[in-house]
């Protein structure tokens, strides 16, 4: 096995982090697995965001439709089971 050395200038580089914005997410997962696959640490723009759920379509229209409407039991309770969703014993 060969040994190399890696410049880690060529990858924290400003073009190559425009360049990983702009492309296709596939392309900018690769890069990640090869990163990590040899145990390079990842720079800062290849970092993942903080790990959970996103809100999704549903939960930005229903929260949108509790506001306009003002109903004190949300979206978000029923789907929690909490306040007036919560099950009774």
């Amino acid at each position: 096995m060969t040994i190399a050395t890696v410049d880690m200038n060529r990858i924290n580089n400003d073009r190559v982090a425009v360049y990983l914005a702009s492309t296709d997410r596939r392309v900018t997962i690769g890069v990640r697995f090869a990163l990590e696959a040899l145990g390079i640490e990842l720079p800062d723009f290849l970092r993942r965001g903080r790990p959970g759920p996103r809100p999704n379509r549903v939960n930005k229209m229903m929260d949108a439709l509790d506001a306009d409407t003002g109903n004190p039991n949300t979206y978000r309770q029923e789907k929690l089971k909490i306040g007036a969703f919560a099950p009774r014993s």
